[in-house]
Order: structure tokens, then C-alpha cells, then sequence
């Protein structure tokens, strides 16, 4: 493989800085060969003769070359048979985070269930688990949800397992992962509208259920049938069924449109729109 001078990469930079239009998009189109072939070079020009001073045109065309790549990346997703959660979770974080791995977000769900593996291993019940994992994460861990998301980087997981804020979907699928370290039926569930993390007991008994929102109250099946009651709505039980990790993906994905039609974001509702499409079909 032919390897590019920096000067020819600092020259490329320089260019996205000040083209447009057409130009512009030829110029992305190297920028993306580079990315893909070239990253370190990359890197140590813009190191090494930037730091902190890359033309914001540049950093938005790095990106979109990003957001490009995330749409195969979800094509290749929904290919799958029965694509994994993680996987989902590290996709949507690479929206905010492209340079994130799944590596990383699985050793981070990984340190925590070490230290919740002696605390699970004295429990004698599904509702003895499902109370010990919210004392875990709310009160020993303490992450927080937040009542409403005004920044998509509230809905990132990845971010959310590191500064331990942000919407209860994160939070939801941080319950969800958690347990199947355990080999538990876990998963995550739509309680028309409101998301709640759901746990199927190993003696085959009623579903056990979460509320993000209030450090983890358990729910039982009764308590989620008389908040549909009390609404006036029409019990369905696919409001009990777990998400598939397809689903989940669209949720994040849907939440960020909402957030960014709010701040009319053209540019990144562009790809989430995309990410949508690949999705449905």
C-alpha cells in the first residue's frame, strides 16, 4: 500500500478548510481513503502541525466520513439473525463517539459485574436480584436518570456508563446487559411510551419489572397493567415483550431525531434519517 506524505495530508486539510461544493466532496472522498487506510498518518499531522487548530470545516468533513461509515456498520447490523444488544449500544454511541469500541463499552459492563457477582450470589429470588441491582447502580454505583434528554450526548451509552447520567433507555439496557452476564432472561420493554427494564424468572412465575425513574422500584406485572388502566388505554400484551436490539437501535436513534428537530440540526438528522431507513428495511 502507497504510503502519503503529511505533507500531502497537511496540504488535504488545508483544502477542507477553505473548498466547497463539489471540490469539497472530492476532497472528503480522500479524506475518508486516508481515514481508512492511513489513520496514523493522520493522526501525527494533525498532532504535530494542528493540535488544536483543525479549520471547523475539516473536523465536519471527519464526521460525516464517521456518520458514513456508521450506516454500514448498522447495514451489516440488521443483517444479522440476532444481532447482540452490545452491539447496538456501541453503535449508537458511535454517533457521538465514533472512536469508541465495543471492547471498551464490554469491559466496562464487565467490571461491574464482578463487583455485583457476590451480591447477585446471595440472592435467593428474582425480586431479590432486580432490588439488589438497582440498590448496585443507583445507590453504590450512583448513576441518575434524568427526567427528559436536551443533548443527544445524554442518550450515548457509552458516555452514560462513564459520567453515570443520562436517559432512562441507557439505563434500561445497563440493567439488561448486566443480567445476562448472569445467564438471566433479561431485556427491555415498551410500556406504551415508557421504557422499563424486565426480568423473566428462571421458575417460569410473572415477569419482574424496573422504574428507571424511581432508583429502581420493582414493579410486578399487576403494577404495569393498572398504569395502562390508569391512563384509559387498552392492556396489550406486547407492552410486556421484550425489545428486540433492532428496536432498541431505533429508540436511541428516535430519540436523537427528537431532540435535534428541536434544534433543527439538518446536518445530523440527515444520517440518523439514513440510520432509520437501514433500519426499517
Amino acid at each position: 500500500m502507497q504510503q502519503i506524505r503529511p505533507s500531502q495530508i497537511k496540504a488535504l486539510i488545508d483544502l477542507l478548510g477553505r473548498e466547497t461544493g463539489p471540490e469539497a466532496a472530492l476532497l472528503k472522498k480522500e479524506l475518508a481513503h486516508i481515514m481508512q487506510n492511513n489513520p496514523q498518518a493522520l493522526h501525527s499531522v494533525i498532532e504535530q502541525d494542528f493540535h488544536s487548530s483543525l479549520p471547523a470545516a475539516f473536523v465536519g468533513a471527519m464526521q460525516e466520513v464517521y456518520w458514513e461509515d456508521l450506516t454500514k456498520q448498522i447495514s451489516l447490523f440488521t443483517g444479522k439473525i440476532n444481532p447482540e444488544l452490545e452491539e447496538a449500544l456501541t453503535l449508537v454511541t458511535r454517533f457521538v463517539n465514533p472512536a469508541i469500541t465495543r471492547q471498551e463499552i464490554s469491559q466496562h459492563i464487565d467490571e461491574l459485574a464482578r463487583q455485583l457477582r457476590p451480591i447477585l450470589a446471595n440472592c435467593t429470588s428474582a425480586a431479590d436480584i432486580w432490588n439488589y441491582l438497582g440498590q448496585f447502580f443507583f445507590h453504590t454505583q450512583q448513576y441518575a436518570v434524568l427526567p427528559a434528554a436536551h443533548d443527544i450526548k445524554e442518550i450515548s451509552f457509552g458516555r452514560f456508563l462513564q459520567k453515570k447520567q443520562g436517559a432512562a433507555l441507557c439505563m434500561c439496557c445497563l440493567y439488561t446487559v448486566c443480567a445476562k452476564r448472569f445467564g438471566l432472561e433479561a431485556g427491555v420493554v415498551d410500556l406504551a411510551g415508557r421504557v422499563l427494564p424486565t426480568l423473566q424468572p428462571q421458575d417460569a412465575s410473572q415477569p419482574l419489572f424496573a422504574d428507571p425513574l424511581e432508583n429502581g422500584r420493582l414493579l410486578t406485572l399487576e403494577d404495569c397493567k393498572n398504569y395502562i388502566f390508569e391512563r384509559n388505554l387498552e392492556w396489550n400484551e406486547a407492552f410486556v415483550q421484550p425489545l428486540s436490539s433492532r428496536l432498541i437501535l431505533r429508540r436511541f436513534f428516535s430519540h436523537m431525531i427528537f431532540i435535534l428537530n428541536k434544534l433543527r440540526d439538518e446536518r445530523r438528522l440527515t444520517f440518523l434519517r439514513q440510520y432509520m431507513d437501514v433500519l426499517k428495511n
